[in-house]
C-alpha cells in the first residue's frame, strides 16, 4: 500500500519538444519531427511527461517563408525564428518545470533551465561552404554554437554523421540515433504502373541529379525501355533555382522533354503514390547526413540504386545496388541491369523489406530516451 503511494508520488520527467521548425521545413527536418512527434506518442515513457510547444496537427499545410527567393522575406522569418528560440521558448521551459528540452532542428536557446538535447542532423553546413550564401551561413553557425552552452548533449542521425561532427565539436558528448520513416508503405491496393525511375529530394548540388539525368540519356539511347525519370521535390534552395535551371537546360538540349517529369514539392500523400508506382528508385547524392528516402523505398517494397558513398552503405548494407559516385556511366549500367533481371529486383526488394524495418519508430523513442 506504502509503495504504491509512494509511486503515485513519483514525479514525471518533464520533456519539452521544440517542433516551432516544423512551420517552415519542407523535406528532411520536417520528416524528422513528424516521426519524432508519431514516436512518442506510439512508444513514449510512462515515466516521462512530454510537451510539444505546438500541436502539430494545426502546424500541418502550413508553409512560411524560409525558402522564399526575397532574401528580406527569409530574414523576416529568421528574426521570427530568433525571437522563439531565444525568448519565448525559455519562457515557456520555466512556465512548464520542463527537466529537458529536445530541439530537432541544430538551434537551442542560449540560456535555458533545462538540461538540451540538440539534433544536429549533418555537417553539411561545415563541409560545403560554397552550397550557401556565405551571410546567411555565418549566421547560422553562430547560432548553433550559442546554443550548445552549459548543459547540452548532441543527438545525430549516423555513425557518419557522428564522425564528421566530432572534429567540429570535439568537447561535446555526440550520440549517434538512427530516424524513423514511417510516412511511406506498400499499398497493394494502388493499380501500379511501374513505368519510371523516381529520384524524390530538393533540387541542388549535392544530390548530383544531372548525373542521374545524364544516366537516364544513355538508358533512352541505348534501351527499348518506356521507363520515364520522375524528379519530385523543391525546385528551389536556399531561393535559387540554379541546379534546377541547370537541369531543364541540359533536358531541352538533349530532347528529354517527354520522357523527365518534374512535379515539383510533393506532400506525403503524393510521395506514398509516387513511390509505389516506381519501378526503382535511384539516389545519386555526393553526401547526405542520412538519407531518408533510402528507407522510404524500400518499405514501398521497389529496388534502390545509389551511389557507393559511406552512409548509404551504413543505411542499405547489401539491400541495395551502388554505383560508382558521380558516374553515369556505371549508373547506366546498374539500371540496364535491374531492367533485364527480375530476378536481383525480387532479391532487392526482399532484402530491403527487411533492411528497412530496422529504421522504426520505436527504436528511434528508445535512443532517445537513453539519455533522460
Amino acid at each position: 500500500m506504502n509503495r504504491d503511494i509512494h509511486n503515485l508520488n513519483l514525479k514525471k520527467t518533464k520533456v519539452y519538444i521544440d517542433i516551432f521548425y516544423y512551420k517552415t521545413a519542407l523535406s528532411g527536418i520536417k520528416t524528422y519531427i513528424e516521426q519524432l512527434v508519431q514516436g512518442i506518442n506510439k512508444y513514449g515513457r510512462k515515466d516521462v511527461e512530454y510537451i510539444f510547444s505546438h500541436d502539430i496537427e494545426k502546424l500541418k499545410n502550413r508553409q512560411f517563408f524560409i525558402n522564399s527567393k526575397y532574401r528580406l522575406v527569409r530574414w523576416v522569418f529568421q528574426f521570427r525564428y530568433l525571437f522563439w528560440k531565444q525568448i519565448i521558448l525559455p519562457i515557456k521551459l520555466l512556465f512548464n518545470s520542463a527537466d529537458v528540452l529536445i530541439c530537432p532542428d541544430y538551434v537551442a536557446p542560449i540560456i535555458s533551465p533545462t538540461k538540451k538535447i540538440v539534433v544536429i542532423h549533418d555537417n553539411l553546413f561545415w563541409k560545403y561552404p560554397s552550397n550557401y550564401p556565405a551571410l546567411w551561413r555565418n549566421y547560422f553557425i553562430k547560432l548553433i554554437k550559442l546554443g550548445l552552452s552549459n548543459n547540452c548533449e548532441l543527438v545525430t542521425t549516423s555513425k557518419y554523421s557522428k564522425n564528421g561532427l566530432k572534429n567540429i565539436f570535439n568537447n561535446k558528448k555526440i550520440t549517434h540515433v538512427y530516424q524513423s520513416s514511417e510516412r511511406v508503405h506498400h499499398n497493394d491496393k494502388i493499380n501500379k504502373s511501374k513505368d519510371y525511375i523516381l529520384h524524390i529530394g530538393t533540387f541542388e548540388k549535392r544530390k548530383d541529379l544531372l548525373t542521374l539525368v545524364k544516366a537516364f540519356k544513355l538508358f533512352k539511347d541505348n534501351t527499348n525501355s518506356n521507363l520515364k525519370l520522375v524528379l519530385a521535390g523543391s525546385k528551389s534552395f536556399n531561393g535559387k533555382k540554379q541546379v534546377y535551371k541547370e537541369i531543364k537546360r541540359y533536358i531541352l538540349k538533349n530532347n528529354l522533354i517527354s520522357y523527365i517529369i518534374i512535379p515539383g514539392y510533393i506532400n506525403k500523400k503524393q510521395a506514398v503514390y509516387y513511390y509505389n508506382n516506381a519501378f526503382t528508385y535511384v539516389f545519386p547524392s555526393i553526401d547526405e547526413g542520412f538519407g531518408i528516402p533510402l528507407i522510404e523505398a524500400m518499405k514501398a517494397q521497389i529496388p534502390v540504386i545509389c551511389s557507393d558513398i559511406e552512409i548509404f552503405k551504413e543505411i542499405g548494407n547489401n539491400s541495395v545496388i551502388y554505383f560508382k559516385k558521380q558516374d553515369h556511366s556505371d549508373l547506366y549500367n546498374q539500371l540496364k541491369l535491374i531492367c533485364k533481371d527480375k530476378t536481383i529486383v525480387e532479391k532487392l526488394v526482399s532484402k530491403g523489406i527487411k533492411r528497412a524495418d530496422l529504421f522504426n519508430q520505436k527504436n528511434f523513442i528508445k535512443g532517445f530516451e537513453k539519455l533522460y
